[in-house]
């Protein structure tokens, strides 16, 4: 495409002003040397122009990301990291000459406003679209874009179904897929406290759902046993739909070494409120869905919590990558990160930016084979990889937290032994 060629362009003319000026201070006069080198520079001047002129229009994203609802401590963080990614990539330059324009309207945890926001955006001329981190709720929204042959992007989903397996071919996750991360609460949990676990089994979505199944399945390959596995379900308004007083009774009477507690804020809060006020102490373990301190004030001076996650945001991650973006989040927000997801939507357009180039294309088609071309990437998330069966990454390190007597604290970096693929 034009974009493509005026880029190759730029680069090959100030490449080429480089190893003019290079050559000449060593070999040539000083009057050559300046001629060459207010030749190259004209000669940038010129394809800058002609860029300018090819590139008459941004490169519009839409965003069709819950600003309210349940899944909004989610959305919200990624969304403002896509924003700082986008403003990076704009001040580098841009995508193919064209500098990036995003257009968000919240999709309010809703998937019938999330299609419809994303049939007007792509209507407006939309090339990717950012949807919700639940393949739940951005359903609609998703398949809008396959039909419109729109890349799409959901920064946190945790479900292999974000992809092919929905019949999604140009849909992706930046997200850790659930069969990495179960498998890794699992492993994790079997050398610190097993054999023996209570699963604690939230029914309302999938990732919830299959979070236990893959958990149970490695629990069970590791030698380990599973003693109880009560449900409950949360109302759409993220609350416990009913008391779970009988299920705490029964995880109770299991004598567990460990619970899984599979679910997510606010339910997923009053149940860990319910474990501990029902006098179960064990040690409790976790996946993304119960990142963050924002849900604490439901069980105050909580301890033997653990959670697998993308990085912490307590000050204490490793990575520089995360410690810088989350600096810039803080000055764009003013606010520390609530979770970790964050990560995943700077990672969303540092994905999108590096395939569009790859790619020399904002086509959906184009952008998903150059995507499924990644191969331990280096992205803010961490090494990404994708194939055309697996638009989800399931071998990404995921970052061991804890919270003891109310506080935080980073454990380890580390990725599944063995991810679990049903």
């Amino acid at each position: 495409m034009k974009n493509r060629r005026a880029a190759g362009i730029l680069a090959v003319a100030a490449s080429l002003s480089l190893v003019l000026a290079g050559c000449a201070s060593t070999t040539d006069s000083a009057e050559e040397t300046t001629a060459e080198t207010t030749a190259a520079e004209t000669a940038t001047e010129e394809v800058a122009e002609e860029v300018a002129e090819e590139c008459t229009e941004p490169i519009l994203i839409g965003s069709a990301m819950a600003q309210t609802g349940f899944m909004s401590p989610f959305d919200v963080p990624a969304l403002d990291t896509a924003r700082i990614a986008i403003d990076a990539t704009n001040a580098a330059g841009g995508v193919l000459g064209c500098q990036l324009e995003l257009i968000e309207v919240d999709g309010e945890t809703n998937p019938d406003k999330g299609a419809q926001i994303a049939t007007d955006l792509i209507d407006q001329g939309a090339q990717l679209m950012l949807v919700t981190c639940d393949y739940d709720i951005n359903a609609k929204a998703s398949q809008v874009a396959q039909d419109a042959g729109v890349l799409v992007i959901a920064p946190c989903v945790g479900d292999t179904i974000m992809g092919p397996d929905a019949g999604l071919t140009l849909g992706f996750s930046l997200g850790s897929a659930v069969p990495g991360e179960a498998a890794i609460m699992a492993e994790w949990a079997f050398e610190e406290f097993g054999p023996k676990a209570s699963l604690f089994k939230d029914m309302s979505i999938k990732y919830t759902q299959n979070q236990c199944k893959v958990f149970e399945e490695r629990w069970i390959q590791l030698g380990g046993e599973i003693v109880s596995a009560p449900e409950f379900s949360q109302t759409p308004e993220g609350s416990l739909a009913a008391p779970v007083t009988a299920q705490v009774k029964e995880i109770k009477d299991s004598n567990p070494d460990v619970v899984a507690l599979c679910s997510y804020p606010g339910g997923g809060a009053e149940a860990a409120a319910a474990l501990r006020a029902g006098g179960v102490e064990t040690p409790v373990v976790s996946g993304f869905g119960m990142d963050g301190a924002f849900w604490l004030g439901a069980v105050p001076d909580l301890s033997n919590f653990y959670f697998v996650t993308y990085a912490s945001v307590f000050g204490d991650d490793p990575n520089p990558k995360v410690a810088e973006l989350l600096s810039a989040y803080k000055g764009l927000t003013g606010n520390d990160a609530a979770t970790s997801g964050l990560v995943t939507g700077a990672s969303s357009i540092e994905a999108f930016a590096l395939a569009a180039e790859q790619a020399g294309s904002t086509n959906g088609a184009d952008l998903a084979a150059a995507l499924e071309a990644f191969d331990n990437v280096d992205l803010t998330a961490g090494p990404t990889s994708f194939s055309p069966q697996l638009h989800v990454n399931v071998t990404r390190p995921m970052a061991v937290m804890q919270v003891q007597d109310g506080s935080h604290s980073f454990i380890e970096y580390r990725a599944a032994e063995q991810p679990i693929l049903n």
